[in-house]
């Protein structure tokens, strides 16, 4: 009888040990996305917690990805927001009730767009070679890029209103990637 307590101790002990472990790293590794959120997030007031947080949440895998892992998930959003844009201008082109004006600075944004989708996708090809710097170069670039389609419409003096979310998004976006891509770069 004796031997059997001991048995069921030895198991109930090396339960309790192994949930301690998986507490215990849960608490050292924290929450990688809300620390990076936060720290992106107060390096550039443009971006909130929020967005951040809910961008990267929206892939299941970041939920066990580390800063390397949600480097390259941010930057599938940038480039999977670059190539909706591009669509989502399409489908204004389509509709016909955009002025003349107008149908011009599209057609430019939708090239602008695919030349952002590039050089995002290009930054990627450099952060898989751990090229961080070039990865910064060309996430920067894709972001200027869409600031020169929002640029077109203010200097034709036409409303931006059709594309300011679309426009805001990719560049928030951006911010997330270029912030996470610099704390490995420069931790």
């Amino acid at each position: 009888m004796n031997q059997s307590i001991s048995l069921f101790s030895l198991f109930s002990l090396i339960f309790h040990l192994f949930l301690i472990v998986i507490l215990y790293g849960a608490i050292v590794n924290g929450d990688i996305i809300g620390d990076l959120c936060k720290n992106v997030s107060t390096d550039d007031p443009q971006l909130s917690y929020s967005f951040c947080v809910s961008s990267l949440e929206a892939n299941p895998l970041s939920k066990t990805s580390d800063i390397f892992g949600l480097a390259v998930i941010s930057m599938e959003l940038c480039s999977n927001n670059a190539s909706y844009i591009q669509t989502y201008i399409d489908s204004i082109l389509k509709d016909g009730k955009v002025e003349p004006e107008a149908r011009g600075c599209l057609g430019d944004c939708k090239e602008f767009y695919s030349m952002a989708f590039s050089d995002v996708q290009t930054s990627m090809t450099a952060f898989s070679a751990k090229d961080y710097g070039t990865a910064l170069i060309y996430l920067s670039s894709a972001m200027a890029t869409a600031g020169t389609c929002k640029d077109g419409f203010t200097d034709a003096g036409i409303d931006f209103g059709p594309l300011n979310k679309q426009y805001n998004d990719f560049f928030l976006l951006h911010i997330i990637s270029l912030g996470i891509v610099s704390k490995i770069e420069h931790p």
